[in-house]
């Protein structure tokens, strides 16, 4: 017998005897990941290493097959919005030029499918020529300026803007947290567009009093730049009953006080809440060259694309309060999806594979793409210190800019919270997924 035909049965002998030990899927894979060495928990950096030591049966029994043998995704389309922009006449410190028309043109250019209006409430004056206040006009309206001419400006199937608000209560001086709460309209159908928001007098107001007023109101609720840059913008937390986090706010990138929102979001998923992750830009100048810039952020950047199931602005709603959502500036994007052992879709418990697919805009240079499993948090709140987070890293790799990728994870089913960032040094042209959660048995 041909001395290589000999070794090559050998092979299979060994193989089968495997098969019989080891008759589980995932059980072959973990037990050739510890005998050949292989630290990574990516399938696709594994098979690359092993693909010329084992027999092709077993390189298909540990998942060595192209990433797009998971089931179809299911029907439905990625929209991308801005959540949070400003215009002239609705929000003061504008510029003059960033009316809904101007906004709108702006936006398609850039890609958008939808853009929310979230001027501040109207006691902060609606004249972009300054940022003094009229205490003669406090708590009196008009809350939602553009409701009409948002809905003139729509196009059906290709264009969406919404009027909504950002409700801005202060302190007095302006040295402590309150915080500024986004209103998503809950409806564009009955919702009350009337009624003042109160924010004033000026310290008297807490950011939990704007959040409860947002949410008796019908608004799908967002805590906007939570640790933001300057105390007077910094969330007081004394009402933590919120939709939504925003992790990602524009100006500087993705920068350390987005990294502590980001955190807080995850420790709300750690204590079993329904909480979703947002990005907006803050935009209040519309003509901004993209990325924009510390002072001035560009309308688009970052930008909040969620997946929707039904066209229109409950279909939005819809996505947004199922977390279905990916968190980017410019072209990059990071999708995480979750499936079972068998490769079909899966949540909770029956977790068995994280696939992430996405792309580093060709504008940065080199990002780092990572997979992290939360497991617990030191949470301060109401206290306005962040969140710190425990967690474990999972996979790490390079990603240059231009380039495409698609990995499969595999994990055990270990409760915790499961999420992937995709950073660049600088902050430009991030990349943030989703999250899965595994409560505790």
């Amino acid at each position: 017998m041909d001395r290589r035909l000999r070794v090559r049965l050998q092979n299979m002998r060994r193989s089968a005897l495997m098969l019989v030990t080891y008759v589980n899927q995932r059980d072959v894979y973990f037990h050739l990941k510890k005998r050949m060495g292989l630290r990574s928990r990516s399938t696709s950096q594994d098979c690359r290493l092993v693909d010329s030591r084992l027999p092709l049966l077993l390189l298909i029994l540990l998942g060595c097959t192209d990433s797009n043998d998971f089931t179809e995704d299911p029907p439905g389309q990625w929209r991308t919005g801005d959540l949070h922009v400003h215009a002239t006449g609705a929000s003061n410190d504008t510029g003059g030029d960033s009316t809904p028309s101007a906004i709108k043109t702006v936006a398609i250019q850039r890609g958008l499918d939808f853009v929310v209006l979230t001027d501040h409430s109207n006691s902060t004056g609606s004249d972009p020529s300054t940022r003094e206040e009229d205490p003669v006009l406090f708590n009196q309206g008009p809350e939602f300026v553009y409701w009409n001419e948002a809905a003139r400006l729509s196009q059906a199937g290709t264009f969406l803007m919404v009027s909504g608000n950002e409700l801005s209560p202060v302190a007095d001086p302006p040295n402590e947290p309150r915080g500024h709460i986004g209103c998503l309209p809950g409806s564009l159908q009955a919702f009350d567009t009337d009624s003042a928001f109160i924010d004033r007098p000026k310290d008297l107001v807490t950011g939990g009093d704007a959040l409860r007023q947002a949410r008796e109101r019908g608004c799908f609720t967002v805590i906007n730049h939570p640790f933001g840059q300057v105390a007077w913008i910094r969330y007081d937390w004394t009402d933590l009953n919120y939709d939504a986090l925003e992790v990602f706010n524009g100006g500087l990138g993705f920068d350390n006080s987005d990294l502590e929102a980001y955190n807080a979001w995850r420790c709300d998923l750690l204590q079993g809440k329904n909480v979703t992750a947002i990005a907006g830009s803050d935009n209040h100048r519309v003509n901004i060259e993209a990325p924009g810039n510390y002072l001035d952020a560009a309308l688009g950047y970052p930008s909040t694309s969620v997946f929707v199931q039904q066209e229109g602005w409950q279909g939005i709603l819809q996505g947004l309060r199922a977390g279905a959502v990916v968190l980017h500036e410019g072209d990059s994007w990071l999708q995480l999806d979750t499936y079972d052992a068998q490769r079909a879709p899966a949540e909770g418990a029956s977790i068995r594979w994280l696939r992430l697919r996405g792309r580093l805009d060709a504008r940065a240079g080199v990002a780092t793409l990572r997979v992290r499993r939360a497991t617990s948090c030191e949470d301060p709140r109401p206290q306005s210190q962040p969140p710190t987070v425990t967690e474990t890293m999972l996979f790490e790799r390079a990603v240059r800019g231009g380039f495409e990728f698609d990995e499969a994870v595999a994990i055990d089913g270990q409760s915790g919270v499961y999420s992937a960032t995709l950073l660049v040094d600088d902050g430009r042209y991030c990349a943030l997924s989703s999250a899965a959660v595994i409560a505790a048995p």
